[in-house]
């Protein structure tokens, strides 16, 4: 088991829950903000990230979630963002499961049967998601709300005061 990886992954679903709760509060109003530079709309980024975890997943490892038709392509309906925290911990556990059963050899084929390292594919989960946080941080600032840090520094300064639940095995 590669637990750098499981620990980026752990990282992932523990920042995401982070900027989630930072939106619990949120307004209607508030969550139909659009901030210049950002993916748009502060509900429509949130949406996006939470369908492209399943994408990823399903690209990844054939992972479906039934639930998960509230966030279909061409539907717009904004779940709301209880729901989306629960949707984030169930994706961000699964990603979580496929970092730690990931080979350096796999590969997967995208929907055009081109073929990829797997790891890129993880990697580039976790890239979008960061971006996605950072935008979603900006709106939060734009509206006068202090977002949080979810770096992998406050990420492990939360391990440390017991927070966050290590790996078996993680440093």
């Amino acid at each position: 088991m590669n637990t750098i990886l499981v620990d980026l992954f752990r990282h992932h679903r523990w920042a995401n829950e982070q900027m989630l709760a930072a939106c619990l509060a949120l307004t209607a109003d508030q969550l139909a903000t659009e901030t210049p530079g950002t993916y748009g709309r502060l509900d429509r980024t949130l949406r996006h990230l939470a369908r492209a975890e399943g994408w990823y997943l399903n690209l990844l490892a054939g992972w479906t979630d039934p639930e998960g038709d509230v966030l279909a392509r061409g539907t717009t309906d904004f779940p709301g963002v209880p729901w989306l925290m629960e949707w984030m911990r169930r994706t961000g556990d699964a990603l979580v499961d496929v970092a730690r059963s990931m080979t350096p050899d796999a590969t997967i084929r995208d929907e055009d049967g081109r073929p990829y390292p797997a790891w890129v594919v993880l990697l580039q989960a976790a890239y979008h998601a960061t971006e996605h946080r950072q935008q979603i941080a900006t709106a939060l600032a734009s509206l006068g709300i202090e977002p949080p840090e979810p770096d992998l520094w406050a990420f492990q300064e939360a391990r440390e005061r017991g927070e966050v639940e290590v790996e078996p095995g993680s440093a």
